[in-house]
């Protein structure tokens, strides 16, 4: 006999199935079961389109009435571009819900919960709660804090090493991790480089993988705060992918007006010791909704970007080559002892081809979202 958790199980594979579309939504996964059988099924689409819960609806008809959903998220008891969930269960007849978690969204926080209850719904709360809060990391944290989930993703050398004396750093993986990378590209809705990798690289910062079904590139993100970077090449052909350049006072109005001349978005934010002031830029991501930015800087912006607490993730992959003492390293900060050093939570170890992919946690202090910014990100 299928369990609770099972079903839950399966809403969340449903959800994983919306991550790369659903953002700035959450990918949720839903089930409708009667008598033991699943009638109806749906996960989150593109914004301004249905949720899990109303395609799980439109799925299972009127069989849903007296029937069991399951959903990972909390249905939402607000209209934003669609109608309010919770309403569309209350009507359909749904009779009783297990919600995976609950959401963080001011709007709703419980308050979808308290209108199924409010209306005779049997509801069974923090369900498979662990995995669901794994599956949804970047949208849960951007809610709380209105900061965008930051993975920080390097390719080094065993000896720790990102280019060779000559800095040159095509290809230090195996084409399996770099495979893997532009999957980690496919889930993030901005990438980041500073200045110094868009001048020496040229890159185009777009999701390349055979799997890719999907219309919409992630934004391309410039950091460079004194317009360094000419207004030319693969980052700002339009037709590949948009772009945001985030420079400061220092560069001149010529340079920025030939940025936006070529198609590109420019934001001027304050200037700081590490040159772009890396909050007010991380910030500015957060208002535009993004809910994770894969970094794919050189060690520069990894070193500042370590230095403050914006970093969730550092994502290494490892190839199996040494550079030696003279190649550039990941981590340019002196530090005087072990004591000094800071410990990373391994998360996950995944061994592609030759190459060693290592995922590590980097917990950072959570400021709590409120209500005045919610409304001020204007979140669906």
């Amino acid at each position: 006999m299928t369990s609770p958790i099972d079903f839950m199980r399966q809403a969340i594979a449903l959800g994983e199935r919306a991550r790369y579309d659903a953002p700035p939504n959450p990918w949720v996964g839903c089930l409708i079961v009667k008598e033991g059988e699943i009638i109806g099924e749906g996960y989150t689409q593109p914004v301004g389109q249905p949720h899990a819960e109303i395609c799980a609806l439109q799925q299972a008809g009127e069989k849903a009435k007296g029937a069991t959903l399951y959903v990972t998220l909390e249905p939402c008891p607000h209209t934003g571009q669609t109608p309010p969930c919770t309403e569309a269960l209350i009507e359909a007849g749904i009779r009783e819900v297990y919600v995976g978690i609950q959401d963080p969204d001011p709007r709703v926080q419980g308050k979808g919960v308290s209108r199924l209850q409010q209306a005779g719904i049997h509801v069974h709360h923090k369900l498979c709660e662990e995995e669901i809060r794994h599956a949804l990391a970047p949208y849960l944290y951007h809610r709380r804090t209105t900061l965008p989930f930051t993975i920080l993703k390097a390719a080094i050398s065993l000896d720790g090493r990102m280019a060779a004396v000559n800095h040159a750093s095509q290809w230090l993986t195996c084409a399996l991790a770099r495979e893997d990378a532009h999957l980690q590209r496919a889930a993030s809705q901005a990438i980041v480089v500073g200045a110094g990798t868009a001048l020496k690289d040229e890159p185009r910062l777009t999701v390349r993988h055979a799997s890719w079904k999907h219309s919409q590139q992630p934004l391309r993100v410039v950091l460079d705060a004194k317009g360094r970077v000419p207004a030319k090449g693969a980052l700002f052909d339009r037709q590949l992918a948009p772009t945001l350049v985030i420079t400061t006072s220092l560069s001149s109005k010529e340079q920025r007006d030939a940025w936006e001349l070529a198609g590109a978005d420019v934001a001027v934010v304050a200037y700081s010791a590490r040159g772009v002031d890396l909050h007010e830029a991380w910030h500015l991501l957060g208002k535009r909704s993004i809910l994770q930015v894969l970094v794919e800087g050189g060690a520069t912006l990894h070193t500042s970007l370590l230095e403050t607490s914006l970093v969730n993730r550092l994502l290494i992959y490892i190839a199996p080559l040494f550079l030696g003492s003279s190649a550039l390293p990941l981590y340019q900060k002196p530090i005087a002892t072990l004591q000094h050093a800071r410990r990373l939570s391994l998360q996950e170890v995944q061994r592609l081809d030759e190459c060693v992919r290592l995922d590590y946690a980097i917990p950072i202090p959570l400021q709590e979202f409120d209500v005045d910014k919610a409304q001020a990100l204007g979140i669906e």
